[in-house]
């Protein structure tokens, strides 16, 4: 072309150029920032110790002052080409980053950078500033990642060969606690030579200053108020009637400019509300003279941020929104926006204490029905309401501090090919789920039960759809879902949200930054919300908590959306695991204890772990031993009841161990009785021990707290005395009695 040749890189930087130049002329013209004109504003080289001396940056021969539309040409003349940008909140620092990318974008020349406007509020350091501006240009200009002509590494290139130029707004929008952060790794990360620009609060950037932190290369600027004739001048031209409704308010700002209407309409975002909210000719802006309400700034602002959103809504002719219906749901948004601490708003942060209490139902719906079969209704019962509330809890533990915002750490798409993506999602961990919890109830009930499959299937079938949807519950869509159905018919959020969020970003109040939303205007964020103004210590440390604040190695970010789904399962799991041990250690055996009959000698048998030393140090048990004395041709027998009475159980075995010695050729035969059936018998030789394993019985018999009597009787013909001690006596019993009458599979040993 012209003579030179023309590379891949070449053509992605005049891709990326025409993309953005596309997307700044509708912001422009969205926002309306040319109607008739731009606010007149002027910035002035800053006093204040926030920057290297003139003689490091080679500016002490450059201008000292100018209008906001002089800005590139500044920068352009500037040595280092990075230039800093300051003024008060609504000074007009982001107007000033569009127009300055803007019109760098129509002067553009292929042997310069491109500018790319990013707000920074989507950043945190956690994440390499080059990573997040290479991710931007991929999004904001989508084609630099497909076809043949551009490879997927182009926008890395891009950056790599300084082709783009970063246009940071917004340091302050950052946590507090960051800004330090922010300000070294933009130091950097942006190369000697690249231009930048960066906006930020006065006294935000002053106090990264302060603790030693600051752009080495970069000049800066501070936004001036707009002054009286400057502010008259806009309002007429911005008035279709040449500002005639306005002459008393013009009158006012000539002759008091520092009253309270003259130092509101010194900022440009005032200006520009002022301007929008009498623009109806049947509006009287001469009220902001009258009135207790307009006696002070707070007042004044207060009714422009008030009027603002109704003149917005009622001069578009495409939204399907009354003013009053809109405000209220974006008084929703910007609340939960301030609850979450921050500056951006997703599809998943909407959430509410029913979806919570679903996700929890579900799982206790679930794992109740589940040991219910198992073990019967009271087991049931508190499996359910342990699982339940485990359910909650995890729920809870996901969503606070926006846990589950971890999926939209790679979001390159906007909010509703994020959301469409994430229902995938949903249905793939509730069918996984399914499978899972559906597979694994077949095999452990045709390995416990020896069911045949068509006997398993009704209740793997149940578990699994139970499991699945408690698992879409929990996932983010699922979430999402049903909160917003709840809060529909609660009238805080119109059904379709995504489309009233689209609708407010057409009609000029939000604005899209990759996958969340900002308002325009942080006043206007403030003023919905019900807390301008608030400031201090707890705002910061809420503010520290970010929408985005997590990075995770690229080879396991496809785990990140499972991330709630699996807490869950595990809070759930963890706390039905406990229900099973104290399910099994309540219904495992039936401990004995002597009634009547032939008495034993009792002692116990203690057992310490730890080794500690002092022995206070040990965590020491103790197991009762019973030990009867059987003469030779003898018998003797015991009477033994219930250590519980009333206890109801299917025996299967003799619990704890049996031991016979004394006598080298002794045989004594130990015989268990419960209301005069049979229970087990077992030969005993001299020095052998038989344990609980041992004891087995090939048939449960039904227990119902009777009586157990223990013979012992020699069978050897010796004379000799033999001692027999039973250590840990008792029953061992079905747990699963319950589920097998369920089954109609008889009770086994």
């Amino acid at each position: 072309m012209d003579g030179k040749s023309v590379t891949r890189t070449d053509r992605a930087t005049r891709q990326l150029r025409d993309d953005l130049r596309t997307r700044l002329d509708k912001e422009v013209a969205r926002r309306r920032l040319e109607n008739p004109e731009p606010i007149p504003v002027r910035w002035s080289r800053t006093g204040r110790p926030v920057q290297s001396p003139d003689e490091v940056l080679g500016t002490a021969g450059l201008g000292k002052d100018g209008d906001v539309e002089d800005v590139p040409a500044f920068l352009k003349s500037l040595p280092k080409r990075q230039l800093v940008v300051l003024g008060e909140p609504g000074s007009g620092k982001s107007v000033c980053a569009l127009l300055l990318a803007r019109k760098l974008l129509d002067s553009w020349q292929p042997e310069e950078p491109v500018p790319v406007l990013l707000s920074l509020s989507s950043w945190r350091p956690s994440v390499p500033l080059r990573t997040w501006l290479v991710r931007n240009i991929r999004q904001l200009s989508p084609g630099l990642g497909r076809g043949r002509l551009f490879r997927r590494d182009v926008a890395r290139r891009l950056f790599d060969e300084r082709r783009v130029m970063p246009v940071l707004d917004g340091l302050d929008e950052l946590p507090q606690p960051l800004h330090g952060r922010a300000v070294e790794a933009i130091e950097a990360t942006v190369a000697k030579g690249v231009p930048l620009l960066l906006t930020c609060r006065i006294n935000e950037y002053e106090n990264v200053v302060q603790a030693g932190r600051y752009l080495t290369r970069a000049a800066v600027v501070e936004l001036e108020e707009v002054r009286a004739r400057s502010a008259i001048s806009y309002l007429r031209g911005a008035s279709p009637d040449g500002g005639q409704r306005w002459g008393k308010v013009f009158d006012a700002l000539e002759k008091r400019p520092r009253s309270p209407l003259g130092r509101t309409l010194s900022t440009p975002l005032m200006l520009h509300m002022a301007a929008t909210a009498y623009r109806a000719g049947s509006t009287d802006p001469g009220e902001l003279l009258r009135g207790e309400e307009f006696r002070t700034r707070a007042g004044i602002e207060a009714h422009l941020l008030a009027l603002y959103l109704p003149t917005l809504y009622a001069e578009s002719s495409e939204t399907a929104y009354g003013a009053e219906e809109a405000r209220r749901y974006l008084a929703f948004v910007a609340r939960r926006m301030h609850g979450d601490g921050t500056s951006d708003f997703a599809w998943w942060q909407v959430s509410s204490r029913v979806a919570g209490l679903l996700v929890g139902v579900a799982y206790g719906a679930v794992w109740g029905w589940f040991f219910y079969v198992l073990f019967g209704t009271l087991v049931g019962v508190m499996a359910g309401v342990i699982a339940g509330g485990c359910g909650i809890r995890a729920y809870a533990t996901v969503r606070s501090e926006r846990r589950q915002v971890y999926i939209a750490k790679d979001a390159l798409h906007g909010p509703r090919a994020l959301l469409f993506r994430y229902a995938g999602v949903g249905v793939l961990a509730m069918l996984v789920t399914a499978a899972l919890a559906g597979g694994g109830m077949s095999w452990w009930l045709r390995a416990t039960f020896h069911l045949p499959v068509p006997q398993v299937m009704p209740y793997a079938l149940l578990m699994g759809a139970g499991m699945g949807l408690a698992a879409l519950l929990g996932s983010a869509w699922g979430s999402f879902q049903v909160s917003r159905t709840w809060l529909w018919m609660t009238g805080r959020l119109p059904w379709r949200l995504m489309k009233f969020l689209d609708d407010a970003h057409h009609v000029g109040v939000l604005r899209q930054t990759g996958a969340v939303y900002q308002f325009q205007h942080v006043r206007l964020q403030e003023q919905l919300s019900g807390e301008a103004g608030e400031s201090g210590p707890e705002w910061s440390r809420r503010k520290a908590i970010s929408v985005l604040d997590v990075e995770w190695p690229w080879r396991s970010k496809w785990l990140l959306p499972l991330v709630p789904t699996a807490t869950q399962f595990g809070f759930a799991f963890g706390g039905l695991m406990v229900v099973a041990v104290i399910n099994y250690l309540a219904t495992g055996s039936v401990t004995l204890l002597h009634h009547s009959g032939a008495k034993p000698a009792q002692s116990d048998l203690v057992y310490c772990t730890g080794g500690g030393n002092p022995p206070q140090d040990q965590s020491c048990h103790s197991i009762p031993v019973l030990t009867w004395t059987v003469r030779g041709r003898s018998a003797v027998v015991t009477v033994m009841r219930a250590a519980k009475s009333g206890e109801s159980a299917s025996v299967t075995g003799i619990g704890g161990s049996v031991e016979a010695e004394g006598c080298e050729r002794a045989v004594v035969r130990a015989e268990w009785s419960a209301g005069g059936r049979p229970l087990h018998s077992v030969m005993l030789k001299n020095g052998e021990e038989l344990s609980e394993e041992d004891m087995g019985m090939p048939h449960a018999v039904p227990y119902e707290g009777e009586p157990v009597s223990l013979t012992l009787r020699r069978v050897d013909g010796e004379t000799c005395d033999v001692k027999v001690a039973w250590t840990n006596p008792g029953l061992v019993t079905d747990i699963y009695r319950h589920a097998r009458a369920r089954f109609g599979e008889p009770a086994q040993g």
